[in-house]
Order: structure tokens, then sequence, then C-alpha cells
């Protein structure tokens, strides 16, 4: 996992090696990572043209970064420009630059070079950075490099100006700052790289981590066993899936059918009888569940024994639900349990505040947050959750006594002590119709399969666990809108379709 720091840690931290290693020889080290970044990002050309590569250089020291950059690109016969946004340069750096034969202008006297250029690199602000500062407008389909922060994004509060210099790629100093990752950092920043220069952080810690593949992989990996492979059905996950209504019957045969393709051993359903047939159609995996068979299972799940109803290790519920309808009363008995369950849509409007001994995940989108936050009796805004999205995330993990999924193309990730993660998938093509149904789904499945929760018998899933989880569940729907948006348009149907190649990139 990959520590997410604010500016002011990260600003505090930076001092500190300037004083220890010298401003100059930080910048130098800074602007070799950016000159190579850009040299592979020239390598990806198809053109027979030469490179050339023009910067766009701010006044402070991300403008230097820019220059000594370009002074190394120089040296490699690269053809450079640099294009000043500001009369004043870092001097230093610029003498550098123009020593190796590099040229600078004035943005109004050399913009027309922009659409000539192979890749353009955005050294303006960096963290210096003010909202409604002056930005340029690049030429549509400009391949952008940015260095540390795209120019235009905040790179604490992660809110973006209309004009902001989208970027190919960020290459950041240091650490991950909090902006690139929150509100509209992850639709601007392209892909990011972590330059980390060597920075010591020993005397900060970082407010929370974020999640990728590689993470995702270690904990998936923490419980299983080569013994998995002699598992039989029961032993390979058994949901239970309360969910659908007459209303909105196609949700929970979504998500029942996204756990059945995640490999899940069996998929108990509980669903009104007028949709039973629906679901017998489109998912013949899944066995019916009555509210008896249900008692039964919660009962004998206590005791340990086997029954029509026994085996089921997890739940899934909300999906589909009526919420003008009163819930059948299972779903009580399913929240008084201590077997693990995923919560969504309807669920969160009947999933009950205050201590439980069931380990919990509520997976709410930022409107339905607020609406858990109030029935919890704390009134905000969209815009105050918007700010501080993992604030608000804590204090309704804090006030359901559950782990708290706050969804969007930045997902949150709390537990009840406070302990965050963050999940940056950069797919809006899953803010499509169904597609939280299929997270459920893939959640539902994992906290479902011992060999991934860890736990046998009647020991509790820990929080922690739940949150480690919750975590890879939101990267693997990442990935698999990404996988799914690259060769059509996404909905959740086509989700599903690629969710079992999907699941076996990860090892299922």
């Amino acid at each position: 996992m990959i520590p997410v720091y604010s500016v002011a840690q990260i600003r505090a931290v930076e001092a500190q090696e300037n004083s220890k290693r010298g401003e100059t020889s930080l910048m130098k080290q800074a602007a070799s990572h950016l000159a190579s970044t850009a040299l592979g990002m020239l390598a990806e050309n198809t053109s027979a043209e030469p490179a050339f590569v023009v910067a766009l250089i701010g006044p402070g020291n991300n403008g230097g970064d820019g220059l000594y950059a370009l002074a190394e690109l120089q040296l490699q016969k690269i053809s450079t420009l640099a294009l000043q946004f500001h009369e004043q340069v870092h001097a230093e750096a610029a003498a550098a630059y123009q020593a190796a034969g590099g040229t600078m202008l004035d943005l109004s006297d050399g913009e027309c070079e922009l659409a000539k250029a192979s890749l353009i690199i955005d050294a303006i602000y960096g963290l210096g950075y003010r909202p409604g500062s002056a930005l340029p407008v690049l030429p549509a389909n400009a391949r952008v490099l940015a260095c540390d922060v795209p120019s235009g994004l905040n790179p604490d509060t992660g809110v973006a100006e209309d004009g902001v210099l989208l970027a190919e790629r960020t290459l950041t100093f240091g650490a991950l700052k909090s902006g690139l990752l929150a509100i509209d950092g992850p639709l601007v920043t392209g892909d990011i790289t972590v330059a980390d220069l060597e920075f010591d952080f020993s005397s900060v810690e970082a407010g929370t981590q974020l999640v990728e593949e590689t993470a995702t992989r270690e904990l998936l990996n923490q419980h299983r066993s080569w013994r998995d492979a002699g598992r039989h059905k029961y032993q390979r996950g058994v949901l239970g899936l309360i969910a659908g209504s007459d209303l909105y019957p196609g949700a929970a045969q979504l998500t029942a059918k996204a756990a059945v393709a995640c490999g899940a051993g069996l998929l108990r359903t509980h669903v009104p009888e007028s949709i039973q047939s629906m679901m017998a159609l489109s998912v013949p995996e899944s066995v019916p569940l009555d509210d008896d068979q249900i008692k039964e299972a919660l009962s004998s799940s206590r005791r340990q024994i086997h029954g029509k109803g026994a085996k089921i290790k997890a739940w899934a519920i909300g999906p589909g639900l009526d919420g003008r309808t009163p819930p059948t009363g299972a779903i009580a008995d399913v929240f008084a349990s201590p077997q693990p369950a995923v919560i969504d849509a309807s669920g969160l409007e009947v999933v009950p505040a205050g201590p439980s001994e069931q380990p919990r995940v509520l997976t709410p989108h930022a409107k339905e947050l607020r609406m858990l936050l109030s029935r919890a009796g704390v009134k905000i805004t969209p815009d105050e959750i918007a700010q501080d999205p993992i604030r608000w995330t804590r204090w309704a993990a804090l006030a359901y006594n559950a782990v708290v999924l706050l969804k969007g193309p930045t997902s949150y990730i709390v537990a009840p002590n406070g302990d965050s993660l963050m999940v940056s998938h950069s797919a809006p093509e899953l803010a499509t119709a169904g597609s939280g149904d299929v997270l459920t789904g893939i959640l539902g499945y994992m906290l479902s399969d011992s060999s991934l929760t860890g736990t046998e018998g009647l020991r509790t899933v820990p929080n922690r666990r739940m949150m480690e989880l919750t975590a890879c569940a939101a990267y693997i729907h990442g990935h698999l809108g990404r996988v799914t948006a690259a060769d059509g348009t996404v909905n959740a149907s086509r989700l599903i379709e690629n969710l079992p190649k999907v699941m076996k990139q990860f090892g299922f």
C-alpha cells in the first residue's frame, strides 16, 4: 500500500530535505526523473517525425524542475523549447538549460509551437497552484506530462478548474498528495508515478493509504493455501442474498450473477415470490432461501450444525429492495447475527445505527452517505462531503459501527476505529445503473470465503480484514470497469461478462 499525505506534510518533509541536501541538488534529482519519464513517453510515439518537447515554465521550483529536465533532454539530442508562463523563472535552472543549447521564449511568442510538440511538460505551478490562477489553453489531444501536480488542480482538495491541464501522466515527487486522488484528481492526472527522491517521512503519519494492484494481490493472498484447490462447494463460500422487489427485480439478479461469476461455491437467494421464477431463469445456479430457512441458518451457524439453511457464511443485503415496502423480518434477524454482511442500496435505509456484533460493510455513494449521517443525527451538505470525504465517512463508520465504503472515482474505505484506505480506479464508465450491484456481489462473495477472511467456525471477521477485503473488491471492480471500457461502452451486464476472466487474473 502507498501512503498518502497532505500538502502541509509534504512541504514540511521537503523543507527538511532541502536543509539537509540542498534545494538545487533535489531539484536536479527531480528533473532527472522528469526527463527519464519524458523519454519513456516519447518512446511510445509511433510518428516518424523527430521528437520535439515543449515545456511550460512557471516562476517557482516547479519551473526549475522543468528547465533542468529540458537541459537533460537537450544533452540527449532531443529538440526542446521552454515557454515562459511568467516573466520570472528559476535563474540557475534557466542558465543550465541555455548552456545546454536550449531556447526560451515568452508563451505569447511561442504559443504556436505547442501544436507541433510531441510532448508538453506542464511545469507551471506544482504545489504552488492557487484557485483562480491563470492557465494556458493547450491544443486538443496534446500529450501532457505533469510535473508533480497538473496545473489547475488543487493539490490538497482535489478540486480542478474547468481549464485544468489534463495530463496523460503525472510524475509526482516525494509521495502521493491527497489532491491527486480526491474528487477531480483521478480524472485529470492520468497515470501517476511517484519519484520518492528518498524523502524521509518517518516524522509524519500518512492520513490514509492507497490500495493499488500489488497491494490487492498481497491482501488477497494473505490467508490462501494450496489446500484450497481441494475444497468442496460449501467450503468455497456460501453467500446469502436478500434483495429484489416487484419494482426492482433486475438489481437482485445482477448481484446474484456477479457473485456466481466470481466463483462462489453456493448462492442462496431470498427474493419476493413474484420474482423467484425470473431469478431461477437468469441465475439457475442460485438456490432459493425462505424466512424459515434464514432463521435455521442463523441458528445452525451459531451451533455449527448442518440444516437446510445452514452453511451460509456471509450476507449481501439491499440491491433492489423497495424502500416503500416494509422489509422482511428476516433482515432484522440477519442484522442480529455475527456473520459478516455487505449492505447496499435500500438496505442502507434500514440498517440500524449503534453497537452490533455483526461485522458489516456499508457501501453508500455520496447521497446515501448523507442519508446515513442524517439518520444518525448528523446534518451535512453534499459540498461538505465532497470537500472532506474521509472525515464524513469516518463519522458514518463510527455511528454505525461498520466499515464504510464511500463509492466514487476514488473510493474511501473507513473502519469504526478511524483507520482508512483509498482505491483510485479512474474508471468513470462505472457510473452506470447496476454497477454498484455488481460490486455488492463481488464483495459478498469475498466475505463468504474463509480462505479470504482467514476465519473459521464461530470466529468473527475483524474489522481490519473487512476493510482490506472491501478495498480489494473496490480495486477489482475498478479494474473490471477499465477492462470492459477497453472494447466498448460499459453497462452492468457487460461487467458481469468480463468478471470471470478478471477474477482469474487475481488468482480466483
